[in-house]
């Protein structure tokens, strides 16, 4: 009976691995996590902490230069994945209702054991848009 517990076991292991694998890449693949609203965030402040000349910073030479209406969440980060130069397979949207502006987050992200989200450190992007889907400024490396 010992000779059989070996190979059992592999093969039980093995069929579960793929299953593990499809479930993270779910996870990650998804924009919004279920249950969480849009978050918000003040464009003035964070226009002001990223100052042109200061690396990672891009106040020009955008994609998104014509006017395309955003009018969801959805809209939004579609429109701000034009503007994307870096890997990524998560991303995150805000919004400042006082400046109508929104924020879309791109990141690399690993799902633990208990599939939470983990954020690797370094190497996002964030697009700036205002609500006519102009780009404003886009910021590296947070």
């Amino acid at each position: 009976m010992k000779k059989h517990r070996f190979p059992v076991f592999t093969l039980v292991l093995l069929l579960s691995l793929p299953a593990c694998t499809q479930q993270a890449e779910t996870a990650l693949s998804s924009n919004e996590l279920a249950g969480q609203s849009l978050a918000s965030f003040s464009y003035e402040e964070d226009a002001a902490a990223y100052k042109d000349g200061d690396p990672g910073v891009n106040p020009n030479e955008f994609v998104n230069v014509d006017v395309h209406p955003i009018e969801s969440q959805d809209a939004a980060v579609e429109r701000a994945k034009s503007e994307c130069t870096i890997e990524y397979n998560a991303t995150s949207a805000s919004y400042d209702e006082s400046t109508d502006m929104w924020r879309i987050h791109f990141f690399t992200a690993a799902a633990r054991q208990d599939d939470a989200l983990w954020v690797t450190v370094g190497g996002g992007q964030s697009v700036y848009m205002n609500s006519d889907g102009i780009t404003q400024l886009i910021v590296y490396g947070e």
